[in-house]
């Protein structure tokens, strides 16, 4: 470049803080989709331990419910990581320390306006 400045180095995927806030939640939602998928063969929930085991091909069904597991709850921890982005903890935090916002203390009331109905009162 001429005119004395440097192009900016590009940026490394792992340097991305949201890409790796998403990626490490992501692992997290994985290892708790695997941990409650255990837990429901170990448990034998709805018999599905005993139906996929004598199932023709057992890798199927299990690998439809990992799938679904994964999805589902790797979703629920990424979006309450992404939901906690603002939240500082701790004793010096903006929340106080606690988890729940109070918000009776930031409502305020509004009025809102509506038009009278034509035609007068209600008739009963």
């Amino acid at each position: 470049m001429s005119d004395g400045k440097r192009a900016a180095a590009p940026r490394k995927l792992k340097d991305e803080p949201l890409i790796r806030l998403v990626a490490i939640n992501g692992a997290a939602g994985v290892c708790v989709a695997m941990l409650v998928m255990g837990g429901i063969f170990w448990a034998n929930i709805g018999n599905l331990r005993v139906l996929v085991s004598k199932a023709e091909d057992p890798v199927l069904p299990v690998l439809m419910l990992a799938f679904a597991l994964i999805i589902t709850l790797g979703s629920v921890v990424i979006g309450s990581a992404i939901m906690l982005l603002g939240k500082k903890h701790g004793n010096g935090g903006s929340s106080g320390g606690t988890f729940f916002h109070n918000w009776t203390q930031s409502m305020k009331q509004a009025r809102v306006y509506a038009p009278a109905r034509a035609g007068g009162s209600r008739k009963r």
